[in-house]
């Protein structure tokens, strides 16, 4: 069954980032999302397609900007734990929740480094928020995992 659920979160990836009309989907979720929280922060922001721009900076949010990949793998990671479906349930729900926040956090972030330190915006793009973004994926699921881990014990006894 686990191998099952697995393959079908990667049959799903995979469709996902072949369709055209699906990423673009995603990804002005992903602009539509940042330009909000831009604007509630003072900004005004505007989205064309894939890009929030303002008078001072634009980004473009890509494939590789909506943390599809690491919520699948994250998702990956809870189906194949030994875990009661409903644990897994939850724990693929605040995955994908947690991820989307932090990545919404992470683009807002980079709009403003590359608005007011735009020297700075490659290395706290491909360096300081992709690891963040990753550590706290594996913080998360380590969290729901210990959590799941003594739901289970507490069963058994």
């Amino acid at each position: 069954m686990r191998l099952s659920l697995c393959a079908a979160v990667i049959g799903l990836l995979v469709w996902i980032a072949g369709s055209d009309g699906a990423m673009a989907e995603i990804q002005s979720f992903f602009a539509h999302t940042t330009a909000a929280t831009l604007n509630l922060l003072g900004e005004k922001a505007a989205v064309d397609g894939n890009t929030v721009e303002t008078e001072r900076f634009g980004i473009s949010i890509v494939t590789a900007c909506t943390g599809l990949f690491l919520t699948g793998l994250f998702a990956t990671a809870v189906i194949v734990y030994p875990a009661r479906s409903r644990s897994k349930l939850i724990g693929v729900g605040i995955g994908v929740c947690g991820i989307f926040a932090v990545n919404v956090v992470r683009l807002v972030t980079l709009y403003y480094v590359g608005a007011y330190l735009p020297g700075m915006l490659d290395t706290v793009h491909l360096l300081v928020w992709q690891s963040l973004l990753i550590a706290f994926a594996v913080a998360l699921w380590l969290l729901w995992a210990g959590r799941a881990s003594r739901v289970s014990r507490s069963e058994a006894t």
